[in-house]
């Protein structure tokens, strides 16, 4: 069973490969705006085999630690306050930002009355999250989660015919769940069923089957387009979790970086972005150090923001969190300065 360090730290590779997806830019028109055909733009374009994979399997198996096991309606309040109400603030802000600073990317690009009925910008993963939480909830009251058999035949048509063949609207998320649903139930499936056991041959059977599919993707198509499905694409993305889970990663850095992941993958954009429109105003093109420089000012202003809006009062709500309980030093003082002022 994988450790929290292993799973952290899982999470801090995928944030670091979500910020650098941001800072190079999904197209010639994004962040640093370098051509198709430069290596930074094709590797970037591959990675979308691993990130948002990647973040669904982890989200599934941090869900099998703490699964559903009473009503679905307190689960659902929950889950909506720790994905859309940070959705709805700073999805909402960060469109707002987008619509009135220049040099941004699709500066304007946004129906506001479909606001977050189609999902502004990356924060459709939350909405899909959402989603998926929600139908994992029906399954596991229905029992269709409980057996590895069960389980397996659920696995199948979330893969092959939700994910592969159906195709779903980008309303409300519902192509992102879709998308990212085989993943998420992966990850509850590595956890539950202790996928991280198996034989010793199957890690080489899992690298050579990622990099035999990687070859024919190569040579059958372009770069993959990012949240495209394919049964080629998804076997890929399942080979590279699964033996990611297998390997047990744990880096300290890493992981204290992928503790942080929720506030870096809700605010990076907007300091990649401040990063590299404040070093272009200075006459600054160099590609190496936009990049730096987005990469250092995503990761570090997020975290930095995180730590203040959890200090602040409301600022919870952006987070999707409690608030913060008052530290018991704290309430024993105040309850003696009651005490005496009654005295």
């Amino acid at each position: 069973m994988s450790s929290g360090l292993s799973i952290n730290t899982l999470r801090g590779l995928a944030c670091l490969l979500l910020v650098a997806y941001h800072v190079i830019g999904d197209s010639s028109a994004a962040g640093l705006r370098l051509p198709a055909e430069h290596p930074a733009s094709q590797l970037n374009n591959w990675l979308a085999l691993i990130r948002m994979p990647l973040f669904s399997f982890l989200s599934g198996m941090v869900y099998a630690r703490r699964p559903l096991k009473g009503d679905i309606a307190p689960f659902a309040k929950g889950k909506m306050r720790r994905l859309l109400l940070p959705m709805l603030i700073v999805g909402t802000g960060f469109a707002l930002l987008q619509n009135f600073v220049d040099g941004t990317n699709k500066e304007g690009d946004y129906n506001w009355w479909l606001l977050h009925t189609v999902p502004v910008a990356h924060y459709w993963f939350l909405e899909a999250l959402f989603l998926i939480f929600l139908v994992t909830a029906l399954m596991e009251r229905l029992e269709w989660l409980s057996t590895p058999k069960r389980f397996a035949a659920v696995w199948l048509v979330a893969a092959v015919v939700v994910h592969c063949w159906v195709p779903l609207p980008v309303y409300f998320g519902l192509n992102g769940a879709a998308y990212l649903f085989p993943f998420f139930l992966l990850g509850v499936a590595a956890h539950r069923f202790q996928l991280d056991r198996f034989a010793p041959w199957v890690m080489p059977g899992l690298l050579a089957g990622m990099v035999a599919l990687l070859v024919l993707l190569w040579a059958m198509t372009t770069p993959p387009v990012a949240n495209h499905p394919g049964l080629q694409r998804l076997l890929v993305s399942v080979c590279a979790c699964l033996l990611l889970l297998r390997l047990k990663p744990e880096v300290r850095w890493l992981a204290w970086l992928g503790a942080w992941s929720f506030g870096i993958y809700l605010f990076h954009p907007v300091f990649a972005a401040g990063a590299r429109m404040a070093l272009r105003s200075l006459n600054i093109h160099d590609v190496p150090t936009l990049f730096a420089a987005g990469m250092v000012a995503g990761l570090a202003g997020s975290i930095a923001l995180t730590a203040t809006l959890r200090r602040v009062p409301f600022g919870h709500w952006a987070l999707g969190e409690r608030p913060a309980r008052p530290e018991p030093s704290a309430v024993s003082q105040a309850a003696g300065t009651t005490h005496s002022s009654n005295a």
